[in-house]
């Protein structure tokens, strides 16, 4: 009966191993996707900043849109 509990016990130790994995791979996931996400819209930013620069120094819009 011991050893019967004793793998049991093994078992779901393993499961909840192999279901913690599963979870930090989904928040590393997550965090990567955030990440990228923050990358696109810094450059995009960055993008307005330029066109908003030039618009100061012309005076004016530009004819061709640059988004």
């Amino acid at each position: 009966m011991k050893q019967a509990e004793r793998k049991l016990e093994e078992k779901k130790a393993r499961a909840m191993e192999k279901m913690e994995n599963e979870i930090a791979k989904a928040h590393r996931k997550a965090e990567e996707r955030r990440a990228s996400a923050e990358s696109i819209r810094g450059t995009k930013t960055a993008r307005v900043l330029e066109v908003a620069n030039l618009m100061k120094v012309v005076g004016r819009a530009p004819v061709k849109s640059f988004f």
